[in-house]
């Protein structure tokens, strides 16, 4: 496939996605509005970019699974992963302090950047040998 469709494919996607995720936010800020039960709303929001991490690497992944050898994981990405998890879960999983401060961990315009970050990391950090 030429290079231009591909990445037009690609925005398409990404498009049409976050414009899901947008639809999908606005129906569950109605629904906790109605019932109070905001732990999926939290949950949904935690991890809904995770996917378009994983549409931007997916050119990668489509590489690596074309190659033939042993599947290996690169070790330094697990890093970046483990930080990604981290700022993700921490406000409403980890009850301990923290070593960053609390306004870059709470600040909600961080959430969707860490798991876009996150979705490319996972899809990219695999290799074969």
């Amino acid at each position: 496939m030429n290079g231009k469709i591909v990445a037009i494919m690609h925005a398409g996607a990404v498009f049409g996605y976050l414009l899901f995720v947008s639809i999908i936010m606005v129906i569950l800020q109605q629904q906790v509005k109605m019932t109070q039960n905001f732990y999926f709303y939290i949950f949904f929001g935690q991890f809904a970019f995770v996917p378009v991490g994983f549409l931007l690497g997916s050119n990668k992944f489509i590489q690596f699974w074309k190659q033939k050898g042993k599947v290996r994981w690169k070790k330094n990405h697990g890093l970046i992963i483990f930080l990604s998890l981290y700022f993700l879960t921490f406000p409403y999983l980890i009850p301990f302090d923290t070593v960053l401060p609390y306004s870059l961990i709470t600040n909600p315009s961080i959430t969707p950047v860490v798991q876009v970050i996150l979705g490319y990391y996972l899809v990219s950090s695999f290799y074969k040998e």
